[in-house]
């Protein structure tokens, strides 16, 4: 490319960004298509939450299907990529696992352990080959922006549900869901938060004597995960004033949300970001020196290695006594799920257990052997060393596909995938983690390259 077209594009690109925003508002008409309809989808969370956050990659996969076939008269789509059907396959896995279960033990198929494979692996498995196939991009900015309206609007609703609602208990009402389910008008602990609309947990404890808070999403978990991505978001931002506010703004909320896991994750995903910005900067030399030097000093010199212990031991159980008896609880759970798979015959650590184990504590319909982990309890427990392989092989095909086309890549992209893996440990795998991925996926910053390729014309 010439010097003189060079020019032309940096100074187009320059008018784009302008063009994106007036003032503090993004321009409707200035945005693709794409864009358009995953922007309207993230302001709409909250309308997601009063219908239930049910099946949504089933209508989305449902909804591009149509309108592939109403306007080209076919979809058009690539062979599948691997971690495209990687994920189809672990559906699949899980769909026969049940069935199989079912009929071996003469029991009838409970049809929502159908539909969360159908919906969160097989119609996800869709949309992302849809994705792939199209090579859909959407700009940085225009997520963040969707995302720093979700956020202001969960800050608005704390300041009533603490100041004016002084958050007093309620009768949780049902989602659209869970009124079409026929689900009962009083809320019990397993009942399915998806079918009740509950902004905050009034009987638990967050900070500062505060309530727990969930706002939008069906548990605080999946609220922790999705401001802790939006933080991480903001930083990639350009204009350090909305970088600054959104992820403050993010970190409140995560605080509110009361999930220690992410607590704990965020500031090491943080920690790695600073590394691998520092690394750019600087060099992978340096960087690979600074670690070696901290490495030494830390493990070498008593007094550094006695401070770094006593600093990780005081925050691990600072955390851990946030809410000791359910430390105690889960603890219980990962220990018996644990023992269960160890004591494992062959066909079920190869296939897994399907289904959860026995009830640990009564009156906790959740806590059971083979829960509150996706890796101990989802993966090794109830799906197998089989079902744990494929969705491994997916996991590891999507991260590489996605450094592979890395340029132009945000580093949130793959802090992202670096903050789900962690908190596997310890949470399953929640709401957020699916529509985060394709939003990664997806995700681009505004580049010449890009705009030469007429992806914002």
């Amino acid at each position: 490319m010439s010097g003189i077209s060079r020019n032309r594009l940096d100074a187009d690109l320059l008018a784009v960004r302008h063009r994106l925003f007036s003032g503090i508002f993004i321009q409707w008409n200035a945005l693709t298509h794409s864009e358009k309809v995953v922007g309207t989808i993230i302001v709409l969370i909250p309308f997601w939450w009063l219908l239930g956050w049910r099946h949504l990659f089933i209508l989305l996969a449902t909804s591009l299907a149509i309108f592939e076939v109403y306007h080209y008269g076919k979809l058009n789509l690539k062979p599948p990529s691997l971690p495209v059907v990687s994920a189809l396959g672990f559906g699949i896995y899980g769909i026969l696992s049940i069935y199989f279960f079912s009929e071996y033990n003469h029991q009838s198929i409970n049809p929502n352990s159908i539909l969360w494979p159908l919906d969160g692996w097989i119609a996800f498995g869709l949309v992302l080959w849809y994705i792939q196939s199209k090579k859909i991009h959407i700009r940085l900015e225009v997520v963040a922006w969707s995302f720093s309206l979700v956020v202001l609007l969960m800050i608005l609703f704390w300041v009533i549900i603490h100041f004016v609602w002084h958050e007093a208990d309620y009768i949780r009402p049902r989602s659209l869901y869970g009124l079409i389910t026929n689900k009962g008008e009083e809320y019990i602990i397993g009942a399915g938060n998806n079918n009740y609309l509950m902004p905050y947990l009034p009987k638990d404890e967050s900070l500062l004597g505060m309530v727990r808070y969930v706002f939008f999403f069906p548990g605080p978990e999946s609220l922790g995960l999705a401001v802790s991505f939006i933080s991480i978001l903001s930083l990639d931002l350009k204009n350090r004033i909305w970088s600054i506010l959104l992820f403050l703004g993010g970190i409140f909320v995560l605080l509110l949300s009361g999930t220690r896991a992410v607590w704990v994750a965020l500031p090491i995903v943080l920690f790695l970001r600073y590394l691998l910005t520092l690394g750019k900067v600087a060099g992978t030399w340096f960087l690979c020196g600074l670690i070696g030097i901290s490495s030494f000093v830390t493990l070498s010199l008593p007094p550094v290695t006695n401070l770094v212990y006593s600093h990780i031991t005081h925050t691990a159980e600072a955390t851990s006594n946030f809410r000791a008896d359910s430390t105690e609880v889960r603890h219980e759970i990962y220990q018996r799920t644990t023992d269960e798979i160890i004591k494992s015959s062959d066909i079920n650590l190869f296939f897994g257990h399907v289904v959860n184990g026995e009830l640990l504590l009564p009156g906790y319909a959740t806590a059971t052997i083979g829960s509150h982990s996706f890796i101990l309890g989802t993966l090794l427990y109830r799906s197998g060393l089989l079902g744990a392989g494929i969705f491994l092989i997916y996991w590891v095909s999507l991260i590489m596909s996605l450094f592979k086309t890395r340029t132009d890549r945000p580093i949130c992209c793959y802090m992202a995938f670096t903050l789900f893996s962690i908190t596997f440990c310890t949470m399953e795998l929640e709401l957020p983690v699916m529509p985060i991925t394709l939003i990664c996926v997806m995700l681009r910053q505004s580049t010449t390259k890009l705009l030469a390729e007429g992806r914002y014309k």
